[in-house]
């Protein structure tokens, strides 16, 4: 075979496995019941093959980067590859089993065969609006042990040669608050490890067994010497380290502070998170698959956000995370609320790369505000739990300002629309805006923040909260400022209003209460002197930047005629 048709090859069947990933991301989305799943789109979908690695991951939240990978070997050990048959699906949610980020994302997985033999396994993750424990929503940052943040699942074979094992089904949903929207659900992930299924082994006869192993191969080394290369390209050797703060540990006020270093030689890209504390009595916990994700995800959106997402990209990179910490907790901690530590803890990376490329150099971003309202729906006669993360504003880039409201880093699921949170759940949402100066001045500005304002229309409503970027703000880059600080407050502008604490869970909110998130905005970059005053006045005129700020911050006095 000539080497043009072995690099053709090559690129026929990468574009087929991402292609094949995306179908079944999009079948999951579109087949879902739940808000989270069919409109915020957190769930992700992969193709692993017998020995766990992962061929192609589509995801629509970088945090599920590193869910597949333990999955595999973790249902072989306890359902060897002789018991496997067609029709087979297994499921399984506990982060220090299988390696997903934390219970909520249910992790559906089917070996997919050819003929009689078994070449690789579809997966779905899901993150399931409700899977028990003491909070509803399962997710809260001031839980203290896993045991408190619902069921967990080893590998469970949940459908055996096509047929459905009842009583695996139930207890899963008897342990959930929304058990009408995990059902639909289940079903949807289902149907994506169809598409999977269908997909792999349409490859797999294109191209032959033999024929078809040797193109994995050949991608997946592909994938790492394109890694490599870019790394050898875009940053410069050496160790850079930075370091920033979440605002409290969980169960009290005190920050903590992440510290990292990321050391480049000669292709390689060595994590250090031996300056993190030790691990949280708190849900604040980030797994280490988790850990990995967020390192990957830094190195490919600084060298080349192109690359495919497969087993190649880990292979340049190295981990140093000690068992017991706060990025490599040890069972039981808790690691429900984990994603704003990851989000902070990004911002960390793009600081340290920024410094070994700095024309791609990251300001820190706005972390979302997370709220979970919840309760029992009189109208619908039902118990509801609505999950929502609002975005707040993307750090400035060396040669453009920051993107408004946008979910950075660890976290891109979508943004709930409010026709859709009202039709679902007893609540109204009053104003949704951005907030002006709330984005760091600059040569180039931070992203704005947004401001969302939701009436309680129910009795009996509970809140959890998560947030970060409430106290320690998105810093600037090089005399750039700082972005505005996040808050959630009850009933503000009246003689009831209370701000309430970034993190809290079972927060009572009477009818008729409003509920008033605010999020961060991004850190600018560049001397504010240095600002065009066209954009400037652009600013002032799209209600971004208001007068008083472009007069003291960036001396600038815009025309409005």
């Amino acid at each position: 075979m000539n080497t043009a048709w072995t690099h053709a090859r090559v690129e026929i069947v990468a574009g087929a496995l991402e292609a094949a990933t995306a179908e079944m991301c999009a079948s999951l989305v579109r087949s879902a019941y739940s808000p989270n799943v069919k409109e915020r789109a957190d769930c992700s979908t992969a193709l692993c093959d017998l020995r766990g690695r992962t061929l192609s991951i589509a995801t629509h939240a970088p945090a599920h980067l590193g869910s597949a990978i333990r999955i595999v070997p973790a249902i072989l050990e306890r359902f060897p590859v002789e018991e496997l048959a067609p029709g087979d699906a297994f499921f399984a949610n506990d982060p220090y089993i299988v390696g997903v980020t934390h219970l909520n994302d249910c992790t559906a997985a089917a070996p997919i065969f050819i003929g009689q033999e078994p070449v690789g396994f579809a997966i779905a993750v899901a993150h399931h609006s409700d899977v028990g424990g003491r909070v509803p929503g399962s997710e809260a940052g001031d839980s203290t042990s896993i045991f408190q943040e619902g069921i967990r699942l080893p590998p469970v074979r949940l459908v055996e040669r096509g047929k459905r094992r009842d009583d695996v089904w139930e207890l899963f949903l008897l342990n959930s608050r929304t058990p009408h929207y995990s059902s639909g659900d289940l079903q949807a992930q289902l149907a994506a490890l169809e598409r999977g299924r269908v997909r792999l082994a349409a490859l797999y006869e294109r191209y032959g067994l033999a024929g078809t192993r040797t193109a994995i191969e050949q991608v997946l080394d592909a994938t790492e010497q394109r890694l490599r290369a870019r790394v050898c390209e875009v940053l410069r050797r050496g160790t850079f380290s930075a370091a920033d703060w979440i605002d409290d540990d969980g169960v009290s006020a005190s920050p903590v502070r992440l510290g990292a270093s990321v050391t480049i030689d000669d292709g390689e890209v060595i994590f250090d998170f031996s300056h993190c504390p030790p691990q949280l009595g708190s849900g604040k916990n980030v797994p280490l698959t988790h850990t990995l994700a967020t390192a990957v995800y830094c190195l490919k959106a600084v060298v080349d956000p192109s690359l495919p997402c497969n087993a190649g990209l880990f292979r340049v990179i190295r981990i140093a995370a000690p068992e017991g910490s706060i990025v490599n907790p040890r069972a039981p901690a808790a690691v429900s609320s984990r994603n704003l530590t990851s989000i902070v803890l990004a911002d960390v990376l793009f600081g340290a790369l920024g410094q070994a490329a700095p024309n791609r150099a990251l300001a820190p971003s706005g972390a979302f505000q997370g709220t979970i309202l919840a309760g029992w729906d009189a109208a619908r006669n039902r118990y509801f739990v609505d999950y929502e993360n609002f975005a707040g504003g993307q750090g400035a880039l060396p040669d453009r300002d920051g993107s408004d409201a946008m979910h950075v880093s660890m976290t891109n699921t979508s943004n709930l629309p409010i026709e859709a949170m009202e039709m679902e759940f007893p609540l109204r949402v009053e104003r949704y805006e951005l907030v002006p100066d709330s984005g760091g001045a600059g040569r180039y500005r931070g992203g704005l923040g947004v401001c969302r304002d939701i009436r309680i229309v129910g009795d009996g409503t509970v809140l959890a909260t998560r947030s970060a970027r409430q106290r320690f703000a998105a810093q600037g880059l090089d005399g750039g400022a700082c972005g505005g600080l996040g808050s959630i407050v009850v009933d503000p502008d009246t003689t009831a209003e209370k701000r309430l604490p970034g993190t809290g869970s079972e927060i009572p909110l009477r009818r008729g209460s409003l509920l008033r998130v605010v999020t961060s905005g991004g850190g600018g970059q560049g001397a504010p002197s240095k600002r065009d005053a066209a954009l400037v006045d652009d600013d002032v005129r799209g209600g971004k930047v208001s007068q008083a700020a472009a007069a003291e911050i960036y001396e600038c006095r815009p025309s409005l005629t």
